[in-house]
C-alpha cells in the first residue's frame, strides 16, 4: 500500500465516521434512549458549548455549528424555552450557557457516546485502543492546524478505496 493509498482510506473512513456519528436517526436515537428530549441540532449545540466549558459565545455557536446567525437565535430560543441554555449579556456580547439541566444533559449525551465507542471497541485489547487513543488525538491536533485547502488539485484524485468485506 502506498502512502497515497493510505491517507485515501483514511480520508474515506472519517467522512463514513463522521456520518454515521451524525446521522439525524442516530443522534435521535441516542438522546432519546438517555431522556434528552432534543433534536439533532439541538444536540449538536449541546455538544459544542459542553466541550468549551459548558459557554460559548452566541457567535462562536453559529460558526462552529455551520448555522447563520438567524438560525443560531431560533436554536438558542428553543433551548431556553426547553431550559437547557440561558443567553448572558455582556455589553455587546452574547455568551449561551448551559444550565443546570443542560449540563446534564450534556453529561447523559456523552456517556452515551462513550457506550458507544466502547461497544465499537469490544474484542480489542487494551494496547491497542490507547494506540488509537493516541493517533487520534495526534492527527486532530495536526488537523486543526491545516489549511483545510486542498494542497493539490484533487480533481485528479479519482481512485476510492473500497471498504473491506
Amino acid at each position: 500500500m502506498t502512502v497515497a493509498d493510505g491517507v485515501a482510506g483514511i480520508h474515506v473512513a472519517l467522512v463514513r465516521v463522521v456520518s454515521e456519528w451524525t446521522e439525524s436517526d442516530v443522534q435521535a436515537s441516542v438522546a432519546e434512549g438517555v431522556g434528552v428530549a432534543l433534536d439533532p441540532t439541538g444536540i449538536r449545540a449541546v455538544y459544542l458549548i459542553g466541550l468549551n466549558g459548558g459557554a460559548m459565545g452566541f457567535g462562536q455557536l453559529a460558526e462552529h455549528g455551520s448555522i447563520s446567525r438567524p438560525t443560531a437565535s431560533k436554536l438558542v430560543s428553543r433551548l431556553e424555552l426547553q431550559g437547557i441554555v440561558d443567553r448572558v449579556r455582556s455589553g455587546r456580547t452574547v455568551e449561551v450557557r448551559l444550565t443546570d439541566a443542560g449540563t446534564q444533559a450534556y453529561a447523559r449525551l456523552v456517556a452515551a457516546g462513550h457506550r458507544m465507542v466502547d461497544d465499537a471497541l469490544a474484542g480489542w485489547d487494551p494496547r491497542e485502543v490507547e494506540q488509537f487513543q493516541s493517533q487520534l488525538s495526534r492527527f486532530v491536533v495536526a488537523l486543526s492546524r491545516t489549511s483545510m485547502q486542498p494542497s493539490h488539485d484533487v480533481s485528479t484524485d479519482v481512485a476510492i478505496p473500497q471498504e473491506e468485506t
